[in-house]
């Protein structure tokens, strides 16, 4: 099962995001989860965060090829109120809420996550001029 947000940087450090699922809007991603995704936006872009930037989250079950991935979250333990994560790669902990439960129908043991920052000056360029070529990285 995989699941993909687009995370909004809040004025207060936090993110949020809105997802058809249960018809959520502005879920916060925080104790400890805005700090990973503040690091993980910084290895992406050389700078860090600021309120209103996007960063794309992708999380899935099925584990892929290393390649394909950013980093593994890798279950530590659960509550009532939330799941706690390691992030293999940053090393510390993401707190996820119920919500991910829910909509995963379990709490996973590992989710494979790609994250990419979402660059909204580059893509109304794009739209206004119809070149493509510099959404293309690779």
């Amino acid at each position: 099962m995989e699941l993909t947000v687009v995370a909004i940087k809040r004025e207060d450090g936090l993110y949020h995001f809105d997802h058809p699922h249960n018809d959520t809007v502005e879920e916060l991603l925080m104790n400890g989860t805005e700090k990973v995704i503040d690091t993980h936006y910084y290895f992406l872009t050389g700078r860090n965060s600021n309120p209103g930037d996007q960063i794309k989250i992708y999380l899935t079950t099925e584990e892929l090829p290393e390649s394909e991935y950013d980093t593994e979250l890798t279950f530590v333990e659960s509550d009532e109120n939330g799941s706690v994560y390691l992030d293999e790669t940053i090393c510390d902990y993401v707190w996820l809420c119920p919500w991910l439960q829910d909509y995963f129908g379990e709490i996973p043991n590992n989710l494979y996550v790609k994250v990419d920052v979402v660059n909204k000056g580059l893509e109304n360029f794009v739209k206004a001029t119809g070149m493509k070529k510099f959404l293309d990285k690779k």
